[in-house]
C-alpha cells in the first residue's frame, strides 16, 4: 500500500567514491513506485546539492585512475522535480551556508524551518535519511 513519506536529508557528502553508485536522492528517485508520494526536505549542508552552480564535476582523479561515475546530486535533485516530487530547501541552513531562495535549482522550494516541521502531520511516514 503507498504510503506519503517526507524524506529528510541533512547529510551531503557520504563518500563520492563508495556511494557512487547509490545515493540517498537517487534512492527516493528509484523507489517512489513503491514508496507512493515522496517529498524531500533538504537540511544542513544538504542545502547544497540543490544550489546552482557554474561548475559542477562528476569526475575524479585518483593517480592515474580517473573516475567518471561520481554522483551529480544536481541532476538528480532536477529529476525529482522532474518526477513531480516536492523538494524543499530549509532558508535558515540555506542563508546561514550564504545563499537565498534565489540560487536553488528550478523548481526546488525553500521554507523556514517551523514551517517544514508543521508539514509532518501530512506523510504517514517521516525519514531521516
Amino acid at each position: 500500500m503507498p504510503h506519503r513519506v517526507l524524506g529528510i536529508i541533512d547529510r551531503t557528502y557520504r563518500g563520492a567514491v563508495e556511494s557512487q553508485f547509490f545515493d540517498p536522492l537517487y534512492g527516493f528517485l528509484d523507489m517512489r513506485e513503491q514508496l507512493g508520494a515522496v517529498d524531500i526536505v533538504l537540511r544542513g549542508l544538504a542545502v547544497t546539492l540543490a544550489v546552482q552552480e557554474q561548475e559542477y564535476s562528476t569526475e575524479l582523479d585518483l593517480g592515474a585512475v580517473r573516475l567518471d561515475t561520481l554522483p551529480d546530486y544536481r541532476g538528480v535533485v532536477r529529476d525529482l522535480v522532474g518526477a513531480g516530487m516536492t523538494v524543499t530547501a530549509d532558508e535558515p541552513d540555506l542563508r546561514g551556508l550564504g545563499f537565498t531562495g534565489a540560487d536553488l535549482l528550478p523548481g526546488v522550494a525553500c521554507a523556514d524551518t517551523n514551517q517544514l516541521a508543521r508539514t509532518w502531520p501530512r506523510y504517514d511516514k517521516v525519514w531521516f535519511v
